[in-house]
């Protein structure tokens, strides 16, 4: 992997250019909203000098090669509108972090923060060569989580008591990576988020089996665990979901009281997974089998959980009705009334599906049917 120098990144919208200390007025006025420094404490725009002085330590680090520190410019304003910088650089084993970011809240949650993303990975993996880019943040920090798995990010575990912070707590750190194979696909998932567009490319379509697509229609209730927490007893759900092959995507429904929604809100990465079934086939089935074994079938899926907006609720609930209930129980029968009073009360979701595995244990002398 390459140094990383001083460099300016830039696309229609954003622009990262060098830090300065010519900037430090409007890193300190962007800066100063405390929510900014909820997660990393002590506030680094507290004042005018605080702010100078994290500026000059960041600069220092720049001078010895150990990061790059970037201004981000809002390109439509030309507001300075927060930070970020490539850290923790190992050009030996080509590997850097994308940190210290932070964007003023008039622009968090807008096009600037996933323009930075792309502009800093594609420069790392594209131009630097780098074979694995992490990201990391606060255990707790769900939203930042959340949006680092947006980014195709893979969740890989928590740092405990990694961090002393100014408060004399230790803080968790919750790590994410994502390495050079996996960059590509990754690419075109963010450029089409970027640009507000359905991801249309076919090669960005999970290829689903027939064993697949027949496992989900037999047993379609999953589990559902939220991949970018490490919590997993307290984060997963099961819910029945349909497939709809053509698009690679799981669709379902869930309360808008379910205790999981504001954790989905930030559409994170999810894992899915289906049971096929299992059974015990015991030796004295076969003449030559001498240990009893376990037959089981379980269909394992990732993918990027996305509410669909209320325009969309009824079609979505509509196709789920008619697969689950049958002719039970129609939608069209319902009074108006009861159907819009229900809308209300469920949020419809769609899970692209990013890849999926079968797992199976079969017998090969007597496949038993599960």
């Amino acid at each position: 992997m390459k140094q990383p120098l001083p460099i300016t990144l830039s696309n229609d919208v954003v622009t990262l250019r060098p830090m300065t200390m010519a900037q430090v007025d409007e890193f300190y006025e962007a800066g100063r909203p405390e929510k900014i420094w909820q997660w990393t404490p002590p506030h680094k725009c507290e004042s005018l000098a605080i702010a100078t002085h994290w500026v000059e330590t960041g600069l220092s680090a720049v001078e010895r090669k150990e990061q790059v520190m970037f201004a981000i410019i809002d390109n439509a304003t030309g507001r300075f509108v927060g930070s970020t910088r490539y850290l923790s650089i190992d050009v030996v084993n080509s590997t850097v972090e994308i940190g210290y970011t932070w964007i003023n809240p008039d622009y968090q949650r807008t096009y600037i923060n996933s323009n930075c993303k792309l502009l800093l990975l594609t420069h790392a993996f594209e131009k630097l060569g780098a074979v694995r880019v992490q990201l990391r943040t606060h255990k707790r920090n769900q939203k930042s989580r959340n949006a680092i798995s947006r980014l195709g990010m893979s969740f890989e575990g928590i740092f405990r008591h990694s961090v002393l912070l100014s408060t004399g707590e230790y803080r968790d750190t919750a790590m994410f990576s994502m390495v050079r194979d996996e960059w590509p696909l990754a690419k075109q998932r963010l450029e089409a988020r970027i640009a507000g567009a359905e991801v249309s490319d076919k090669s960005l379509v999970c290829d689903i089996s027939d064993a697949a697509a027949e496992l989900v229609e037999e047993q379609p209730l999953a589990q559902i665990m939220i991949a970018s927490n490490d919590n997993l007893f307290d984060q997963i759900i099961y819910l029945p979901l349909q497939l709809d092959r053509a698009r690679g995507v799981l669709t379902g429904h869930m309360s808008v009281e379910n205790k999981l929604a504001w954790l989905l809100d930030n559409s994170p990465s999810v894992t899915v997974v289906f049971d096929g079934g299992d059974n015990y086939v015991s030796p004295v089935v076969h003449q030559k089998q001498l240990v009893p074994t376990w037959n089981y079938r379980r269909l394992h899926l990732s993918g990027q959980f996305g509410f669909l907006a209320a325009s969309e609720n009824e079609a979505a609930i509509k196709s789920q009705v008619l697969q689950f209930e049958g002719d039970t129980w129609r939608y069209e029968q319902q009074s108006e009334k009861l159907m819009t009073t229900m809308l209300t009360q469920i949020r419809c979701f769609e899970i692209a599906i990013d890849r999926l595995d079968i797992q199976q244990k079969l017998s090969a002398k007597k496949p038993v049917a599960l």
